[in-house]
């Protein structure tokens, strides 16, 4: 029952038109949310592929994202880093200010991923609710509120 309940929880989230959301981000076959509709999430994720793309890549440095489409994720050894163009191209085609993911551990519990400039409104943001992650990162949790078209980070 616990896996057929978690095999129904939402892959990816629209919220408020605003914010696109899913635990790790955005894959190579990505274009419209349309798309993650199609996923048949009722599987075991797979080690590669749009499913395994939505759960486990994540945002290169700030230092390699303007310059990045999509590598390798060395790091997981599976799915892709992504940088600043594809991203861009996403939060166009479907009208969204920035992705909001989760999936690695922050330090302050959250990063603006300002790949448009340090003024700029962020591209991705992470948040990581775990607070001292696995007793050892001693980082902080954080959430995101989002209430009447304004963001609280807390």
């Amino acid at each position: 029952m616990f896996i057929e309940t978690f095999e129904s929880l939402p892959i990816a989230a629209d919220v408020n038109g605003d914010y696109l959301c899913m635990h790790g981000g955005i894959s190579p076959e990505l274009v419209s949310v349309e798309d993650i509709n199609k996923i048949d999430r009722f599987i075991e994720p797979p080690l590669s592929g749009f499913l395994c793309d939505l759960l486990w890549s994540d945002p290169c440095g700030d230092k390699e994202a303007r310059g990045m489409k999509y590598a390798k994720n060395v790091e997981r050894e599976c799915s892709y880093k992504f940088g600043l163009e594809p991203v861009k191209q996403i939060l166009k085609k479907n009208n969204f200010l920035s992705i909001i993911r989760a999936h690695q551990v922050q330090i302050d519990g959250y990063k603006m991923h300002r790949w448009g400039g340090s003024s700029a409104f962020p591209s991705v943001i992470t948040v990581f609710s775990a607070p001292n992650y696995c007793g050892s990162y001693k980082n902080k949790g954080a959430v995101i509120l989002i209430e009447n078209d304004k963001m609280n980070i807390k």
